[in-house]
């Protein structure tokens, strides 16, 4: 097992340091002795925080001055630095430092000088911008006094006022006065809002920077922290199977996703508007069609006389017509597989296939291409097209309990299936997380479609070289 650097990043309150301290020992004679995971020593001109004790991630310093490091930098008006010698001495002695690092600049300047020693890690949480407001309400509470409730009622009133009556200039007014008033009473709101907008200039961050990472730590599950260290845990055994792979142009782009988690906005984007710098490969089912199915080249096999008849591939011949037309895969589709969620009832998933004869021809045409598949389906196209597979993970930032109190709603005809969904989902993620390191990347699907369209759109640009 080789020995790397691991730099951590995340946002404000996604877990960076409870990782480091689950994974990382402070002492390399404690250190586990399969991972052996330490900590890099990072120092810094601040002082120590004693509610941490040795578990603070820097060394104490009178001054940081480039001269007596390697590298230098200032986060918060406070200077850091780093020393190559320690870490370069952890690594030939077989250990696994981590490092927390929130500098983009400074990752970067770390990965050029080691090389494929170092690893960047992004951690990625459930936390958003109203969870934050809500965690802190719950934390802080709000208790406005009578004259403060006096000056809210009033806003309020003036507001649904002037709502009925159709006056939205007015209503505009009323809740921008209420904003204001708002944010004095409630003493935490600024720096909450403030907080909440670092969280997601961070998150802005990493979309701008998706190649830049080669691993992402995912931290939703609620009270469950153990996750990460599981994570990174399988990150480090793993690594090394997946490492000496060379990618080359053009990508065949493989999804992996829960239900839920934006397969459809995704695909569909991308024959909308991506149409020119990417080819969707033709996907059959052995189902009928759904009405929420979307442009992402999925043909559903079974059909009813009031069903749509297939748009078929103009490649397809009439013998491929013929297969498909009663419901059968074309020996052409040659990669199989099931998928989907299994009721807790019983009965198994869809079954899908896609053909390599379309996937040859894309790659013959430089054209770059995406599907969607599973994680155990990697190993088969990692085989067969090892220098062009991009193996991608698709995760909604929802926490467990929102995810289940979504599909409870939207299933609350079907109880059954919202269960299905629910356990699919979590089935997925152990998937991921015990799998971490066949991934290349992960999109992080927000509540701004944007950023999802913005994350594969730089992921293109970085592999599609030709």
């Amino acid at each position: 097992m080789s020995s790397r650097l691991y730099i951590i990043t995340g946002a404000s309150g996604s877990g960076k340091t409870t990782l480091l301290n689950s994974i990382a020992s402070s002492n390399i004679l404690s250190a586990d002795t399969v991972l052996r995971a330490v900590r890099a020593p990072k120092y810094s001109e601040r002082e120590v925080r004693t509610n941490q004790g040795d578990l603070d991630d820097i060394v104490h310093v009178e001054n940081v001055r480039l001269g007596d490091f390697d590298i230098a930098y200032v986060i918060n008006n406070i200077k850091y630095g780093i020393k190559l010698k320690p870490i370069n001495e952890l690594l030939r002695n077989g250990f696994n430092p981590f490092i927390i690092v929130s500098d983009f600049r400074i990752v970067r300047q770390l990965k050029a000088l080691l090389g494929e020693k170092a690893k960047a890690l992004y951690v990625s949480s459930a936390i958003d911008a109203d969870k934050l407001r809500r965690i802190q309400f719950e934390r802080l509470g709000f208790k406005p006094t009578e004259k403060q409730k006096t000056v809210l009622s009033y806003h309020f009133s003036r507001a649904s006022a002037a709502a009925r009556l159709g006056w939205w200039e007015r209503v505009s007014e009323c809740m921008t006065e209420l904003e204001a008033d708002w944010h004095a009473y409630a003493t935490d709101a600024k720096s909450t809002e403030i907080r909440a907008q670092k969280i997601r200039a961070f998150h802005i961050r990493y979309i701008e920077h998706i190649s830049l990472f080669d691993h992402v730590i995912l931290n939703y599950t609620e009270d469950k922290p153990e996750e990460m260290a599981f994570q990174v845990s399988n990150l480090i055994q793993h690594v090394d199977r997946y490492e000496s792979i060379e990618l080359s142009s053009p990508p065949i782009f493989i999804v992996a996703a829960a239900s839920g988690a934006g397969k459809g906005t995704l695909m569909e984007m991308l024959e909308f508007i991506g149409k020119d710098r990417v080819k969707i490969t033709s996907k059959l089912a052995k189902r009928r069609p759904k009405k929420e199915d979307k442009r992402d080249g999925m043909i559903a096999l079974f059909r009813t006389s009031t069903d749509p008849k297939p748009e078929w591939p103009e490649w397809w011949t009439n013998d491929m017509k013929e297969f498909g037309n009663k419901g059968e895969f074309p020996p052409e589709y040659d990669l199989r597989w099931e998928f989907h969620k299994k009721h807790p009832q019983g009965g198994g998933g869809t079954h899908y296939a896609v053909s390599s004869q379309e996937i040859n021809r894309n790659l013959s045409n430089k054209t770059p291409q995406i599907f969607i598949s599973n994680i155990e389906q990697f190993e088969t196209f990692r085989k067969k097209w090892p220098k062009n597979s991009i193996f991608v993970y698709l995760h909604r930032l929802v926490s467990d309990h929102d995810y289940r109190e979504f599909q409870i709603r939207k299933w609350k005809e079907d109880p059954t299936e919202a269960q299905a969904r629910i356990l699919e989902r979590a089935q997925i993620h152990r998937s991921y997380m015990s799998s971490i390191a066949q991934f290349n990347h992960v999109l992080l699907n927000t509540a701004n479609e944007e950023d999802l369209y913005d994350q594969m759109f730089r992921l293109l640009e970085y592999y599609n070289k030709g």
